[in-house]
This record gives C-alpha cells, sequence and structure tokens, in this order.
C-alpha cells in the first residue's frame, strides 16, 4: 500500500452544550444517590465531562449542578480554553481547597472514587471528609450517545483496516517490534488520536502469551500469529484480536481455533438488552470447557469499550452488569496452550434494541 492511497479519517470536537449535557444527567444522579457532590480523579472520566484530560487534573461535581476544577497554574491556561461552564481553582493546595468549597457550601456527602487514587490522595481525602463511594460517572459512559458512537465506530473501522493492513504486510523475517510499528503509523497516516493501548504481535510460542509485548523475535513458516490492536479516534477506543496463521495449519491449530471460533459465535449470540455479563461469560466459558480446554481460558470473556479501553460493562464470571442498548463491549474467548501456542478472537460490539452489532468491520473500500 501506497501512502497516496490512504484516506484519513477525521471526527469533529463535541460540543459545549454535549458536555453541559453530560454534567446534567451527572447532577441528576447524584441527587437520586444522596450525594451532595462527587470527586473526580480519573482522566476519561473529566474528558467525559468537561472536554479536558490531563494527569494531575481533578474536578468537584455537585449535585446542584456546579463544577469546580483544580489545576496547576502549568495548565491552567489549557483548562480555560478547553473548558466551559466551570470554575477552575488554580495552584492551591487540593485539601484546603476541596475544604474551603465544602465548608463554605455545606457539602457534607462527598464521595470519590477510592480504585483510581494512589493510597497517598485517597487518606487525604478521607482526612477531609470525603468518602468511598461507587463512581457515578461509569454509569453514565457505560451507554454510548451518538456522538461517543461515531467516535467508536470510526475507530474500530480503522482498527479493523489495520488487520488487513497487517495480513499483506506478514513475510519470513519480519519482527512483532516491527509490525506493532508499522501498525501504530498507519493509525496515525490514516486520522487516529493514537494506538488505543500497547499493540499485542505475538509470533509463535508467544501467542500463548495474552498480554505479550512486541519484540525482536522474526515471523517464520508454519507459525501462528495473534495481532491484538485497535486506535484511538475523538479519544474513543477500538478492540480486535484476530489469530492468524502464517503456513501449513496443523490439526490442533485447527481444533483449537474452531473451538474459540464457536465460542465467541456463542457469546455474540447472548449479546442483548437484558442480558448479564455473567451469563454471556459462562456461555463461551462452556463451549471452551466442553471442548476440554477450560483450564486454558485464563481471562474473562470481555469488557466495555470507550474513553477506557476497559470500562463498564464487564463481561466475566458472575458479573451482574446488565447489558442496554448503546453499550459497546468486547467477546474475545482464548485459548492459550502453555509453549506451544494461542488464539483469541475478538470484536468489538454495540448492543442494539434486539441483539447487537459488530463494529470491527473493514471499510469496502481498498486498501
Amino acid at each position: 500500500m501506497t501512502l497516496q492511497m490512504e484516506k484519513r479519517v477525521s471526527v469533529g470536537r463535541p460540543t459545549s452544550e454535549i458536555f453541559r449535557r453530560r454534567r446534567r444527567a451527572l447532577s441528576e444522579l447524584l441527587q437520586r444517590k444522596k450525594w451532595d457532590a462527587y470527586f473526580f480523579s480519573g482522566m476519561a472520566d473529566l474528558y467525559y465531562l468537561t472536554g479536558f484530560m490531563a494527569d494531575g487534573f481533578y474536578g468537584l461535581f455537585t449535585a446542584e449542578g456546579e463544577t469546580w476544577l483544580f489545576a496547576s497554574a502549568l495548565l491552567a491556561g489549557q483548562v480555560r480554553d478547553s473548558t466551559q461552564g466551570c470554575r477552575l481553582v488554580v495552584g492551591r493546595r487540593l485539601s484546603k481547597a476541596l475544604r474551603s468549597l465544602m465548608g463554605k457550601h455545606g457539602l457534607k456527602r462527598v464521595g470519590f472514587d477510592s480504585e483510581q487514587l494512589m493510597y497517598r490522595l485517597g487518606a487525604i481525602l478521607v482526612r477531609e471528609g470525603l468518602r468511598p463511594g461507587e463512581n457515578p460517572a461509569a454509569e453514565l459512559r457505560a451507554v454510548k450517545a451518538e456522538e461517543e458512537l461515531a467516535c467508536v465506530r470510526r475507530a474500530c473501522q480503522l482498527t479493523a483496516d489495520g488487520i488487513e493492513f497487517a495480513k499483506k504486510r506478514l513475510k519470513p523475517g519480519m519482527t512483532e517490534k516491527g509490525l506493532a510499528a508499522e501498525l501504530e503509523m498507519f493509525f496515525y497516516r490514516r486520522g487516529a488520536d493514537k494506538a488505543a493501548f500497547d499493540l499485542v504481535v505475538a509470533m509463535g510460542p508467544h501467542t500463548a502469551l495474552p498480554h505479550h509485548l512486541p519484540g525482536p523475535s522474526r515471523l517464520v513458516k508454519n507459525q501462528p500469529v495473534i495481532l491484538d490492536i485497535g486506535c484511538m479516534v475523538g479519544g474513543y477506543r477500538a478492540d480486535l484480536t484476530r489469530t492468524l496463521y502464517y503456513g501449513k495449519i496443523f490439526p490442533l491449530f485447527r481444533r483449537v481455533y474452531r473451538t474459540v471460533q464457536a465460542a465467541q459465535h456463542e457469546g455474540i449470540a447472548r449479546v442483548k438488552p437484558g442480558m448479564t455479563g455473567g451469563r454471556i461469560d459462562a456461555a463461551t466459558r462452556g463451549v471452551i470447557s466442553r471442548a476440554g480446554y477450560g483450564r486454558y481460558f485464563i481471562h474473562s470473556t470481555g469488557h466495555g469499550v470507550g474513553l477506557d479501553i476497559h470500562e463498564a460493562p464487564w463481561i466475566r464470571p458472575k458479573s451482574g452488569s446488565v447489558l442496554s442498548p448503546g453499550m459497546v463491549l468486547t467477546i474475545e474467548p482464548g485459548i492459550y496452550l502453555p509453549g506451544r501456542f494461542g488464539v483469541r478472537i475478538e470484536d468489538t460490539l454495540r448492543v442494539t434494541d434486539t441483539g447487537s452489532e459488530i463494529l470491527t468491520r473493514p471499510s469496502k473500500g481498498k486498501m
């Protein structure tokens, strides 16, 4: 493929009204949960609510609809330019700023997500009277609005195009690391923000390692190849895995591949409103267990995808996550035979009113 043939993908920035709508929904949710306010520290949550994403940037959102953002002097200008309808607190010690705001505005029941914080900051928040509590933004973010789905769709299509690109690039002597680098450049040249995560390119026995980091290993004849890839468009991510075989396929690999394929088909068939993540996981795990490979399926069946690569809903054993239209999730069963090879097949799906739609389909145009 030549660079001249590549078509860039672009997506518009969400409007300020979209962020105000999200904050209104958060305020209503806080009122229902009887929280006076909630303190956010996660970059994805803060981007979802304000349109700005950075480390060391925090936000306090009240049930009455007020928003205070805490930033260092280094970030203050960017925060002002990127957010609207928020009050900015610059350069003050976080604990003192929180104490002052909570006292001045009578905020008694203030929550924070302890799972997203380092212990030291969590301890400081508890000392200031905040309480660990379930993150309300996770509930809002799980169901994607149309502007979010547009970004996810584009990221998924571009990621699927990346698989087709990689297939054409496979050749003897190519390294895992080299192919991963080519894929990242492919995404960049097509207009993606960046890769959605550390891309997995695994060859030969490395395919038995689910999160193998690409290294200097080179492709040789009669080897499996796992590509677990994704890109980000407009802040939203895609996740797609394909297991390929370079050379003549041997019987055991074919048997394992068909088992994983059947498990994925079973999982996808269960995706619909009202279904729980635990029941979907049990369905895929059952197919693999009945084939005799149960102990070699060593991770969950899937997870939600959006601003984070792993978010609600959770498709894992005993998960109570209930699917609703507009949720985006993966189905990705796998079998890993230590020291030999592994197989994983993954797609990103949208939950529809009656079932699901697979989003990770390549574009119809020529690559």
